[in-house]
């Protein structure tokens, strides 16, 4: 064979072979139950696919493993946690997880079926709220920012317990539960603050809510990678998806998503 038309057979076999590779790129990206999965795979997923991205989207039952496929590299991507949360896992578990982009996020509210406004809850009202330590803290200060008791100053930023209320003069009883569990306890106790995407996973509304935080950066939900892998273009591939505008007018139009904090990049 003539030498040019060999190397020219070579050439076009190597950008036919990466043109295929480009085509069968695979994303494995996890999930909690509840709104971010499905705002993905239906706000997402069809652009990412149509670009010839293959998605793998597995939803898991219990975070840590969320957190642990992806250190370990079974998912390339995670969407279900904040920062606070991952800076937490890190520390704890030597974890290289980076924070690549904040969606848009389910803010922690707070609800009751017996009551309308905070106003009427009576002294010694049962409270149900989170026990894992950083919704704890975080539910903790947006009781304080609703005037119903107050935290400790001293308090190391994000490490507020219910051993650091130092006043709670209405002597309300808090009920310390799982996270998924809080919506459940709405007919026993006569107020609980609840994670949004729990809210919805549970089928109600943000917008029955007494009172909705507007979520401090720590805790607006966000796009997870390992550092190794953070810039990739696959990952920059998900960026797209989530910044698009057809994904943002998914949002704006799902009567789920109303009561949504928005990202900075949307505003």
């Amino acid at each position: 064979m003539n030498k040019r038309i060999l190397i020219k057979t070579l050439l076009a076999a190597g950008v036919a072979l990466a043109g295929v590779a480009h085509a069968q790129q695979v994303l494995r990206i996890g999930f909690f139950p509840g709104p971010y999965a499905d705002q993905f795979k239906r706000g997402v997923q069809p652009a990412l696919e149509k670009a010839g991205v293959k998605v793998q989207a597995t939803e898991f039952s219990n975070v840590i493993q969320l957190n642990s496929a992806l250190m370990d590299g079974n998912l390339d991507a995670n969407v279900f946690q904040n920062s606070a949360y991952m800076d937490s896992f890190n520390a704890q578990y030597k974890g290289d997880l980076v924070e690549v982009l904040q969606v848009p996020s389910a803010p922690l509210g707070l609800y009751s079926k017996k009551y309308k406004d905070l106003k009427s809850l009576p002294d010694g009202a049962r409270i149900s709220l989170p026990n894992d330590p950083t919704s704890m803290n975080r539910a903790l200060v947006f009781l304080q920012s609703q005037g119903l008791l107050t935290v400790d100053p001293n308090t190391p930023a994000g490490k507020a317990t219910e051993k650091n209320i130092t006043a709670n003069p209405r002597n309300f009883k808090l009920v310390l539960l799982d996270a998924p569990q809080i919506a459940r306890s709405l007919d026993e106790v006569d107020l609980a603050a609840i994670l949004g995407n729990h809210v919805i996973a549970s089928g109600m509304l943000l917008s029955s809510a007494i009172a909705l935080e507007d979520p401090a950066p720590q805790y607006r939900i966000i796009l997870v990678a390992r550092k190794d892998v953070a810039k990739s273009p696959l990952i920059q591939q998900l960026v797209d998806g989530y910044k698009s505008a057809e994904y943002r007018s998914f949002v704006e139009n799902d009567p789920k998503a109303k009561g949504f904090s928005r990202p900075a990049y949307w505003r």
